[in-house]
């Protein structure tokens, strides 16, 4: 299926051109994410990446809520002291 240059494309060669690049990227696609019936190790890389975002979002959201919970309580604790010692 060699094309030359006064070669005429048809559209039944176009389709079979098409046919065999479709059916190579999804042979390299097959390959990519699975090695002999388990996941590869891209796939695998993915879904350890994915838990770690994951994880670092709980963790900055844990974090962000106790700077915020230690502040609101020095908040109140100067306004205890103030009244205390004002009183």
């Amino acid at each position: 299926m060699r094309c030359y240059l006064n070669d005429y494309v048809t559209k039944d060669h176009c389709a079979l051109q098409s046919a065999a690049v479709l059916e190579k990227l999804e042979s390299i696609e097959k390959r990519l994410f699975v090695d002999n019936g388990s996941p590869s190790i891209q796939t695998r890389l993915a879904r350890h990446e994915m838990v770690i975002r994951a994880l670092l979002w709980v963790v900055s959201v844990v974090a962000g809520t106790a700077i915020a919970g230690a502040v609101s309580a020095c908040v109140v604790l100067i306004r205890v002291v103030s009244k205390l010692g004002g009183g």
